[in-house]
C-alpha cells in the first residue's frame, strides 16, 4: 500500500492547533481536536461590487481581476447605451465610451486589448471596435452585412472569434445563428457554418481553435432552450455532449476542456420569461452542477469571462429589469466573504447634516445637525462603541454641516450654520470646538465663516477647504484652505474648486477631498492635497452629491451614500490613491454621516433620504481565507 507522500507528494505532519492556510493536497493531524485536517475545495457564487449603472445584453470579457464589459441596454425601454465598465474583481470603474453605442454585441480579449463588435444600433450592425485599456478606435467591419447581433465569441485580440447570433442580412434569414467568423487582429474572416439549426441565444467559452457553443433560444416556428452542444477545432463544428437540461442566453467562463455556464432562461415562450440560477459545469467529459447564482437573470452571454474556477456574472436581466448586482463564481481552497453593510444598533435620534468625528464604526461621535421639525437643529451629541449609541454632552453653538476631524476623545467641529428656517437671519459661524472625550471648549475661531466645509485630519493637525461664505439671498463660494494646529490657524493652498458639502479624509500633508455639491448640481470631482497644493485625481464613478460617510487615508478611502440634486444614492466606492471602484450597496439610500480612519471599518449613520431616520450600517471589506475541513480517518 503506498503512502499519502508517496501518491501526493506531501506529508502529513502532527500539528497542535490548524494552520492559518494551505495549499490544495496538504494534510495535518491536528492533535487537539485529534481529527485530520486539510484544505477542501469551495465552491460558491458570491457578491461583487455592483455595475456603476445597468447593464445588459452587453458585450463581457476578461477575467474575473480583470474584466470588461461595453455597450448594452440600459433598462426595460433597451436603449443602447456605449457604457464600458471596467472590473478589479472586487468592485467596477468607468472606462472609455464605445463609439457606436449598441445592445446584442459581444467581445473577447482581456481588459487591456480586447474587442468588441456586432450588435443592434437602429439596425443590426457589423463594426468592430478595439480597445487599449483606455479608449475605443474603429476596426475593419465583419464580413456579414448589414450585421448581426447576439453573437458568442473567444479568443484574444490577434486570433478571435465569432459564431452564432441573429443575422437579418442577405441571402436569406435561414443562415441565421450558424455563422463563423475568425479575426486576425485586422482583418475578418468567413469560417465553416455549425451544422445546428438557426438560432441564437447559445453560450460558449472557449478560443479561436478550440471552442465549445451550448444551447440555442429560438428555432423558427418553435422558440426553445436547447441541449444541443457543438464544439470547433478551429475548421469545423462536431456533436458534442449535450447538456442535462435546456440552456439559452447563458454567461459562460473557461475553455472547451474546462468550462462553465450559468443563468440564462429555461424556455422560448414570448419575452424568455422564466431566468434561472442553473450553473453547470464542463470537465472535457460531461457536465455535471455546480453551485446556484444568487440571482436570476440572463442577457450576459456576449463573451466568455475568466475560467471554470474563476469566472464573474455581471448585470443582465432578471426580467423587465436590468441590475447593477454582479457576481463571482470560485472553486479553490479559498473562501471568500464579499464586502458588506450591516445594520448597526439605531441612533437615538433621527439627524443629517450633522458633524462626525472618530477612527470608525467602533469608536464614533456625531454633534448637531438637522432633526425632525422646521426650525430644528440639535446641540446634542452621541457617542459610538460599536454596540451602542450613549448621549453625550452637548456642544455649544447647535450647527449643521460643518467641517469635523479628530478622534471620539480628541475631536474637532469647525464652521457650519443655523436652520435654514429660522425666524432669525441666517448665520454662518466660523467659530471652532473641540472635543476631549466628555465635553466641548470654544477655541481659535477660523478665518472665515462658512456653511459645509470639507475638512480632513485629526484636532491638531487639520486642513479645511470650500464651503459657503455669507447667507443667502448672494452666498459666495471659498476657494480659501486654512490649516489649523491645534491653536492657530494658517493659509493652506487655494483650492482650484467651488464646492459645499463635500467629504475628505486623510491627514494636512496627505488628504482626499471628494463628492462636491457645487451650484447648481453635483459633481464626482476628487482633489489630492499635499499639504502645499490641490491637485485634481480621478473622479469618482458616480455623482454623490454632499454629505457621505467617508472613511480611511489618501490611499485607501470608502464613500458611501450622498445626494447630488437630486438622486438619492446607496452606492459606496472604494478609493486606492488613484483609481475609484464600486463596492457593497448600503442599506438604505440617501445623505449619510460618519467618519474614519480606516476604510474597512466604515459607519454610515443617520441621514435623510426623503425623511429622517436614524439607521445605522457597519462596513466590512472583503475577505479571504483558506477553506480548512476535517476529513474522515476510517
Amino acid at each position: 500500500m503506498s503512502t499519502y507522500r508517496e501518491i501526493i507528494g506531501k506529508k502529513i505532519k502532527k500539528v497542535s492547533s490548524d494552520p492559518s492556510s494551505g495549499i490544495e493536497g496538504e494534510m495535518w493531524y491536528n492533535s487537539t481536536t485529534g481529527t485530520l485536517r486539510g484544505p477542501a475545495i469551495l465552491s460558491a457564487w458570491t457578491s461583487c461590487g455592483p455595475l456603476i449603472s445597468t447593464q445588459g445584453d452587453m458585450a463581457n470579457l476578461g477575467t474575473q481581476t480583470a474584466s470588461l464589459c461595453a455597450g448594452g441596454a440600459d433598462g426595460p425601454t433597451a436603449e443602447n447605451v456605449n457604457i464600458t465598465q471596467e472590473g478589479n474583481g472586487t468592485g467596477f470603474s468607468q472606462g472609455g465610451n464605445l463609439n457606436t453605442e449598441r445592445r446584442g454585441c459581444a467581445g473577447f480579449g482581456v481588459q487591456t486589448s480586447a474587442v468588441c463588435f456586432g450588435g443592434y444600433t437602429t439596425t443590426y450592425d457589423n463594426n468592430t471596435e478595439e480597445y487599449n485599456g483606455t479608449a475605443w478606435t474603429n476596426g475593419n467591419d465583419t464580413p456579414v452585412s448589414p450585421g448581426t447581433a447576439s453573437w458568442n465569441s473567444g479568443g484574444t485580440l490577434t486570433a478571435g472569434l465569432g459564431y452564432g447570433g441573429s443575422y437579418l442580412g442577405p441571402p436569406s434569414p435561414s443562415n441565421n445563428g450558424k455563422q463563423t467568423i475568425e479575426y486576425d487582429g485586422t482583418n475578418w474572416a468567413d469560417g465553416n457554418q455549425m451544422t445546428r439549426s438557426s438560432g441564437d441565444g447559445m453560450t460558449g467559452f472557449g478560443i479561436q481553435t478550440a471552442a465549445l457553443a451550448a444551447g440555442q433560444s429560438s428555432v423558427p416556428g418553435s422558440p426553445s432552450a436547447t441541449t444541443v452542444v457543438e464544439n470547433y477545432d478551429g475548421t469545423n463544428w462536431t456533436s458534442g455532449t449535450v447538456t442535462p437540461t435546456g440552456v439559452a442566453y447563458c454567461g459562460s467562463g473557461g475553455t472547451q476542456t474546462a468550462g462553465i455556464i450559468f443563468g440564462g432562461v429555461s424556455d422560448g415562450s414570448p419575452g424568455y420569461p422564466t431566468k434561472v440560477t442553473t450553473t453547470l459545469s464542463w470537465d472535457g467529459t460531461s457536465w455535471s452542477s455546480a453551485p446556484a447564482l444568487a440571482t436570476a437573470r440572463q442577457g450576459t452571454w456576449g463573451g466568455p469571462v475568466g475560467s471554470n474556477t474563476a469566472s464573474q456574472l455581471m448585470g443582465g436581466n432578471t426580467g423587465p429589469a436590468v441590475v447593477t448586482n454582479v457576481e463571482n463564481f470560485d472553486s479553490s481552497v479559498i473562501a471568500v466573504t464579499s464586502a458588506a453593510w450591516s445594520s448597526g444598533t439605531n441612533m437615538g435620534s433621527a439627524r443629517y447634516g450633522g458633524q462626525y468625528f472618530g477612527t470608525g464604526k467602533t469608536s464614533q461621535v456625531a454633534v448637531g445637525g438637522h432633526i425632525p421639525g422646521s426650525p430644528a437643529f440639535t446641540a446634542t451629541s452621541e457617542t459610538y462603541n460599536g454596540t451602542t449609541w450613549t448621549e453625550g454632552n452637548n456642544i455649544n453653538t447647535a450647527r449643521f454641516n460643518g467641517g469635523s476631524g479628530g478622534t471620539e476623545t480628541a475631536g474637532l467641529v469647525v464652521c457650519g450654520r443655523n436652520p435654514y428656517s429660522a425666524p432669525a437671519p441666517q448665520v454662518y459661524y466660523s467659530n471652532v470646538e473641540e472635543y476631549n472625550g466628555t465635553s466641548y471648549s470654544e477655541e481659535t475661531d477660523c478665518p472665515e465663516a462658512a456653511y459645509g466645509k470639507a475638512g480632513a485630519g485629526t484636532q491638531t493637525a487639520w486642513v479645511g477647504v470650500g464651503g459657503f461664505l455669507g447667507p443667502a439671498p448672494s452666498p459666495s463660494y471659498s476657494t480659501a484652505s486654512q490649516e489649523y494646529d491645534g491653536t492657530n490657524w494658517t493659509a493652506g493652498g487655494a483650492a482650484p474648486f467651488q464646492a459645499v458639502s463635500m467629504s475628505g479624509v486623510g491627514i494636512t500633508t496627505a488628504a482626499v477631498i471628494f463628492g462636491q455639491q457645487q451650484n447648481p448640481a453635483a459633481n464626482d470631482k476628487v482633489y489630492d492635497y499635499n499639504g502645499t497644493s490641490w491637485t485634481a485625481a480621478n473622479d469618482m464613478n458616480r455623482n454623490h452629491g454632499g454629505q457621505h460617510s467617508a472613511c480611511g487615508t489618501v490611499t485607501s478611502a470608502l464613500v458611501a451614500g450622498g445626494s447630488g440634486p437630486y438622486a438619492d444614492s446607496a452606492l459606496s466606492e472604494l478609493y486606492d490613491g488613484t483609481t475609484w471602484s464600486t463596492s457593497a450597496t448600503l442599506g438604505q439610500s440617501g445623505l449619510r454621516g460618519g467618519k474614519g480612519t480606516s476604510s474597512p471599518a466604515a459607519i454610515g449613520a443617520g441621514g435623510y433620504g426623503p425623511g429622517f431616520f436614524n439607521a445605522t450600517e457597519e462596513f466590512t471589506a472583503e475577505t479571504e481565507a483558506t477553506n480548512i475541513e476535517t476529513f474522515t480517518t476510517s
